[in-house]
């Protein structure tokens, strides 16, 4: 499994309340860790998870978020690109990162035959808008 920008889900999980240490784990419970991520000072006052589905072929515009996007590949294949990066490919079990306003050139179902669907999870304040769809190609 890859992990694409290296080190951010336990972060959130902290957040939450769901950081168990080995020793008061269950026995017959495992942890991987798919991402983590030192993040920068802001205020995060909401979180939101979605889980998106992208029919075969299908992407979305040209994007930032205002926010830190995190998410996870549940199925398929998604190609990806931010601004000034190289593309990637992201499988199924693939984690990533969208860093808050990063402009997002290329995010498409690579499948042609299906859909694709991965959750993504916003660290946004409150009542903040989550994505941005840009008009044009500069980073934000």
């Amino acid at each position: 499994m890859k992990h694409f920008f290296s080190a951010g889900l336990p972060v959130w999980l902290t957040a939450i309340g769901l950081n168990a240490t080995a020793q008061s784990r269950p026995a017959g419970i495992s942890r991987k860790t798919l991402l983590e991520q030192v993040l920068p000072a802001v205020t995060v006052e909401d979180i939101r998870i979605d889980e998106i589905i992208l029919a075969p072929g299908q992407g979305a515009p040209a994007h930032y978020h205002p926010c830190e996007v995190y998410g996870y590949v549940v199925t398929g294949q998604i190609q990806y690109q931010a601004a000034g990066q190289p593309p990637v490919m992201l499988h199924a079990g693939d984690s990533f990162r969208e860093a808050a306003g990063r402009q997002i050139t290329v995010f498409k179902n690579a499948l042609n035959s299906q859909p694709s669907k991965f959750i993504a999870i916003y660290l946004a304040k409150k009542e903040q808008q989550v994505t941005v769809i840009s008009t044009n190609n500069n980073t934000h």
